[in-house]
């Protein structure tokens, strides 16, 4: 009688150190490429890739953007708190009246899955954008004291489960704001003029 044995290797997807993600922000800034707009919005939301590239104007409403249940990794509907930056972004972005997505390709399309990474090549990094949680999981771990639960809730990771669900029905909104413009603070620094 023969066994297998499955090897699971689990590999960590390319990123960028926190203290580096700055510098590469303001080599954001510089570009005019859509790519570059969207991956600006990936990184001040620490949303995935697909929820970025897919992401459209009727979703955001005011200072929020609300990713519904079927574009959701855990299929439920996940709310981002839109920090100042990420709001200049969208007006950045918004090309026409009757755009319907935030980061469309010249065709009008959504971006290709390979349009943001690409330009992180073509910029000598080895990261991808996926790896822009991570940098920001590791600067939420070593730069704040963030409760657990509100780190993970930023990603979109669901925390709560069986007992503590049926009675925690926040999604920690206000705390994942707070969060995130010490985050966006942590990016822009000083090098960008903030909206008035």
């Amino acid at each position: 009688m023969s066994t297998s044995i499955i090897v699971v290797i689990l590999t960590h997807i390319p990123s960028i150190p926190y203290h580096d993600a700055p510098t590469f922000y303001r080599i954001l800034c510089e570009q005019k490429f859509i790519s570059c707009l969207a991956l600006r919005f990936l990184i001040l939301t620490v949303a995935r890739t697909s929820e970025v590239r897919f992401a459209r104007f009727d979703e955001i409403h005011d200072d929020v953007w609300i990713l519904p249940a079927k574009r959701t990794k855990n299929g439920r509907e996940h709310r981002v708190p839109l920090v100042d930056e990420a709001t200049k972004v969208i007006k950045i972005a918004k090309n026409g009246n009757d755009q319907v997505l935030l980061f469309p390709s010249q065709r009008g399309l959504p971006l290709s899955d390979a349009a943001m990474a690409a330009f992180m090549k073509r910029a000598g990094y080895d990261a991808r954008p996926h790896g822009f949680r991570a940098t920001f999981r590791t600067w939420v771990e070593e730069q704040t004291d963030t409760a657990y639960e509100v780190k993970e809730a930023a990603l979109g990771h669901v925390v709560d489960t069986g007992t503590v669900r049926a009675y925690q029905r926040s999604d920690r909104l206000e705390k994942r704001r707070e969060l995130m413009v010490a985050w966006e603070s942590c990016l822009i620094g000083e090098q960008i003029n903030r909206p008035n």
